[in-house]
C-alpha cells in the first residue's frame, strides 16, 4: 500500500530510519519519511516538451533522489549510517523546494502531457511498499508531504537540548524552542496546503489509489500534531511566566487538548497496518491524555477559586481527574517506548514536567481542605466537559510557487492569467479551435466566500 507506518522490519545495519528518533530524544514524534524512486523523464517526456526542459525537470527530481538517500536508479540497498558527507535534511528540503516550480508545470497545463509517465514513491520502512501512480498529483503531493515531515524532523531538532558548555547541564534554550514553533507552523502549513489546494483538484481515481499517509484523516492528523507541538511549547512559555493568569494558562491548556483530540480522531480513519500503526497511536495518545491532565488541572484551579455552591467539590473533582490522567499519561508514554519499533522513553520536560510536580501537591492539598471544611458540599458523579476556545494557534497558508519560467519558452505554449494564488500562471498547449473557457480545475481549492448572516437590525431596516 506504500503507507507511511507499514512495516515492522528493521533496517539491515542495524540503523534507524530516518525521521524515527530512536537513537535520541524524541520530543515530535516522526515516524519516516518516504521517499522517491527513479523515473527517466526525458525518456517519457521526449515527445511531449523540448529536451532542455525534459532535461532540467530529469536534473532536479534526480537531486531530490539523491539527497533522499537513493543514489542510482536500481539501488535496492538499505539506507546507509549518516556521515559528515551525507546530504542533510537542509538539502532534501532545498532541492524539493527547487523541483516544485517545474513540477507545477504539469498541474498548470493539465496531465495529458503526463501520459504514460508514472511517478514512484517508497517508504523508509519497507521498500517493498511502494506506490506507482501515473498522476503529477500524486507526485505533488508526496513533495508537500516529505516537506511537512522534515519541517517536523528539524523541530525534534531544535528541542534536543544539548550541553552549552563544559560543566553545565543540557538544556534547550528559549530561542530554540520560540524557532521551533515557527518550525511546526511551517510542517502545518504544508500538510494545509496538500489539503486545501491539491488534494480537492485530484482525480477521483487517483484519490481512491494514493497510499494512507497522503490520505485526507493523515494529513489533517499531521497539521494538527505540528500545531498540537506548537500549543505545548506556548504553555511551557505560560507555566513559566509568573505574571501570566489562570485564565491564560487554562486557555492554552485547553487548546492543547482540542488539537490532539482532532488528530486522534482524525487517525482512528487512516488504514494503517499494524506494527507501526500501533506506535503512532501511543503517541497521539499519550499527547493527548498529557494535554488532559493539565487542562483539567487548571480548571480545577479556577474553580477552586470561586464563591459559587458546590465550587469546592467541583475543583476537587476536576483535580482529582487530573491526577489521574497525569498517572495514565506516564503508564502511555512508557507504553509508547517500548512498542516496535522500540525507542528511548521521552524525555519529562515543559509542561508536563511542571504538572507532575504540581498536580498530586494540589490534589492531596484539596482533598485534606475538602474534609476538613466542605464536606457538606457533594461531589459531582461525573466530571464535566473542558471549556472550549478558539485555536488560536494557525499556520500562515503556504501558497505554492510561480511556475518555473522554463515552462513559457515551450514552443506551443502561452501563459494564462491565474485563477487561484496557489498557481501564478497556467499553460495550455494552443487550440486551433478554442472553446470558451471553463472553470479551472484548481480554482475548486479555493474556499468559498462565508454566506451573508442577516441580522435582526438589518431586518428592521428593511
Amino acid at each position: 500500500m506504500g503507507c507511511i507506518l507499514s512495516s515492522e522490519s528493521a533496517p539491515e545495519d542495524g540503523g534507524s530510519p530516518p525521521g524515527l528518533n530512536a537513537d535520541g530524544e524524541i520530543y515530535v514524534y516522526v515516524p519516516g519519511l518516504r521517499t522517491p524512486k527513479y523515473v527517466d523523464l526525458k525518456e517519457h517526456l521526449q515527445d511531449a516538451i523540448s529536451a532542455d526542459l525534459a532535461s532540467r525537470l530529469q536534473y532536479l527530481r534526480s537531486n531530490v533522489l539523491i539527497t533522499s538517500g537513493k543514489n542510482t536508479p536500481a539501488s535496492k540497498s538499505r539506507r546507509r549510517k549518516t556521515s559528515q558527507d551525507s546530504p542533510t535534511a537542509a538539502d532534501l528540503e532545498k532541492a524539493l523546494v527547487n523541483y516544485l516550480p517545474a513540477l507545477l508545470g504539469f498541474v498548470a497545463g493539465g496531465e495529458k502531457w503526463t501520459s504514460g509517465l508514472v511517478f514512484e514513491w517508497t517508504n523508509v520502512e519497507d521498500e517493498k511498499k511502494e506506490t506507482a501512480l501515473g498522476s503529477v498529483y500524486y507526485e505533488l503531493l508526496s513533495v508537500l508531504h516529505l516537506l511537512g515531515m522534515l519541517a517536523l524532523q528539524e523541530a525534534n531538532v531544535r528541542l534536543t537540548s544539548r550541553p552549552p558548555a563544559e560543566g553545565y547541564a543540557p538544556k534547550v534554550t528559549e530561542e530554540s524552542k520560540r524557532n521551533a514553533i515557527e518550525i511546526l507552523l511551517k510542517a502545518a502549513s504544508y500538510f494545509d496546503c496538500a489539503l486545501r489546494a491539491v488534494l480537492p483538484n485530484t482525480p477521483e481515481d487517483i484519490k481512491a489509489k494514493l497510499p494512507a499517509d497522503l490520505s485526507e484523516p493523515m494529513l489533517i492528523a499531521l497539521e494538527h500534531q505540528a500545531l498540537g507541538h506548537g500549543v505545548e511549547l506556548q504553555l511551557s512559555f505560560a507555566v513559566d511566566n509568573i505574571k501570566a493568569s489562570l485564565a491564560v494558562k487554562r486557555r492554552l491548556a485547553c487548546e492543547h487538548v482540542q488539537v490532539w483530540k482532532e488528530a486522534n480522531e482524525r487517525i482512528e480513519h487512516v488504514p494503517l497496518m499494524d506494527g507501526w500503526r500501533k506506535k503512532l497511536f501511543l503517541f497521539l495518545k499519550w499527547k493527548l491524555t498529557e494535554a488532559k491532565a493539565g487542562a483539567y488541572y487548571f480548571h480545577g484551579l479556577i474553580l477552586n477559586e470561586g464563591y459559587e455552591e458546590n465550587t469546592h467539590a467541583q475543583a476537587l473533582m476536576w483535580l482529582k481527574a487530573a491526577h489521574k490522567y497525569l498517572k495514565d499519561s506516564q503508564r502511555i508514554r512508557l507504553e509508547f517506548s517500548t512498542a516496535e519499533p522500540t525507542t528511548k522513553v521521552p524525555e519529562v520536560w515543559g509542561p508536563i514536567k511542571y504538572f507532575l510536580e504540581r498536580i498530586p501537591r494540589e490534589a492531596v492539598n484539596k482533598s485534606r481542605v475538602f474534609r476538613e471544611n466542605y464536606r457538606e458540599e457533594k461531589l459531582p458523579i461525573v466530571v464535566p466537559k473542558l471549556p472550549e476556545f478558539p485555536l488560536a494557534l494557525i499556520a500562515e497558508p503556504y501558497h505554492l510557487p510561480p511556475v518555473d519560467p522554463a515552462w513559457e519558452k515551450e514552443s506551443g505554449y502561452e501563459g494564462i492569467p491565474t485563477l487561484t494564488p496557489d498557481i501564478a500562471s497556467f499553460l495550455a498547449k494552443k487550440d486551433p479551435n478554442p472553446k470558451p473557457a471553463a472553470m479551472s480545475d484548481l480554482r475548486r481549492a479555493w474556499p468559498m466566500s462565508p454566506p451573508l448572516l442577516v441580522t435582526p437590525e438589518m431586518v428592521r431596516a428593511r
